[in-house]
């Protein structure tokens, strides 16, 4: 028996073959909200691919700021690579912490990896 985050998320994936983007967009937010961490990395791609313009990363941390913890990890995949920024680890680790604090798998699994 399926979660209701990974009914959302298999939800998505069927609007989205369907032609049905924004309601695709929504269940795949709220499943990655949820904690599933195959639609947060989806939405995190998205987002991130999203990201071309100084304004973007605006409203990345924007997002950041009101608790969206894939903006947070996005924003950090972003100071780490100086994608539209300055490069600043210190930055980056500090929002991957804020991300993995808010329920963010990627983000978590990326801080284990520095501590191992």
């Amino acid at each position: 028996m399926m979660n209701s985050a990974e009914e959302d998320f298999v939800r998505a994936a069927a609007a989205f073959k369907t032609g049905h983007g924004a309601e695709g967009a929504e269940l795949l937010r709220r499943a990655a909200f949820a904690g599933h961490a195959e639609a947060q990395n989806q939405l995190a791609r998205i987002y991130f691919a999203q990201t071309k313009r100084r304004e973007d990363l605006g409203a990345l941390e924007s997002a950041a700021l009101q608790g969206d913890h894939v903006a947070l990890f996005v924003l950090a995949m972003c100071l780490l690579e100086g994608r539209l920024c300055e490069r600043d680890s210190d930055k980056a680790l500090a929002a991957l912490r804020r991300a993995a604090q808010a329920g963010n798998r990627m983000a978590a699994l990326m801080l284990e990896g520095q501590q191992a």
